[in-house]
């Protein structure tokens, strides 16, 4: 395995667990788009979920006394329901499709986000968490990006910074948890992803601890600002590790 590669990842993983201290989430959608700049995407997406999975279970260790357990459990059905058919596809789609169905879920969220004000879900909010859920349950194993949708419905349901963090980070535990159990089954978490999981480790602690530094500076409003800036840098990248 190219040292090239051990490095780029390790910078890369400490940037992601900056990026997912600062808010809950976009661990996935910093790490993937950008490792696939420089190692093969079905790696890629196997060494993210596997070191997104270590990530979660330091950070909600943090943040417990703040989640919403209605919330998540209603996120979790989704998911659950939503996983099979992204198994379906990982197995089914070529890396070029792959790289294409990573810049599609992260453009059309970012922008989505972006475009669309501040918003509370008063109506429906069970079938739509439950709906947000299985979109998570496919994107998961596919793009190992099953965050966008959790995101798009919890800003709709939270507002304050800590409760949005703590019941995001709940729901991706266990969802990770899954997700990583079936590529283990699957034979996806080969020597080379267990490799560099183990040498970003040390990156992601120190990452976690910058993130855990600049959020204490972030108020409500940049905070959500800073989500949404996340979603869309990760657009750009992703869009270019497609076209690559």
């Amino acid at each position: 395995m190219s040292p090239d590669i051990l490095i780029a990842a390790v910078l890369i993983a400490f940037l992601a667990a900056v990026c997912s201290s600062l808010t809950g989430f976009g661990f996935a959608l910093t790490m993937v788009p950008l490792l696939t700049l420089a190692w093969d995407v079905q790696l890629a997406i196997a060494t993210t979920v596997l070191l997104a999975l270590l990530n979660q279970a330091a950070l909600l260790f943090e943040v417990r006394g703040h989640v919403v357990p209605s919330r998540v459990a209603v996120l979790l059905v989704g998911y659950a329901l939503g996983m099979p058919l992204g198994l379906f596809l990982l197995e089914r789609l070529d890396t070029d499709s792959l790289k294409v169905m990573v810049a599609a879920t992260v453009l059309v969220t970012g922008l989505a986000l972006f475009l669309v004000p501040a918003y509370q879900i008063r109506r429906g909010a069970t079938p739509l968490g439950v709906a947000a859920g299985v979109a998570s349950g496919v994107l998961g194993p596919t793009t190992s990006m099953s965050g966008p949708p959790v995101v798009i419905y919890l800003l709709g349901r939270q507002n304050q910074v800590e409760a949005f963090r703590s019941t995001i980070m709940a729901f991706f535990l266990p969802a990770g948890i899954i997700t990583t159990a079936t590529f283990a089954v699957l034979g996806r978490l080969t020597g080379d992803v267990i490799l560099t999981a183990a040498l970003c480790l040390p990156a992601i602690a120190a990452g976690g601890v910058a993130g855990g530094w600049l959020r204490r500076r972030l108020s409500e409003e940049r905070f959500r600002s800073l989500v949404l800036g996340v979603l869309v840098l990760s657009s750009l990248g992703v869009l270019l590790s497609a076209v690559v």
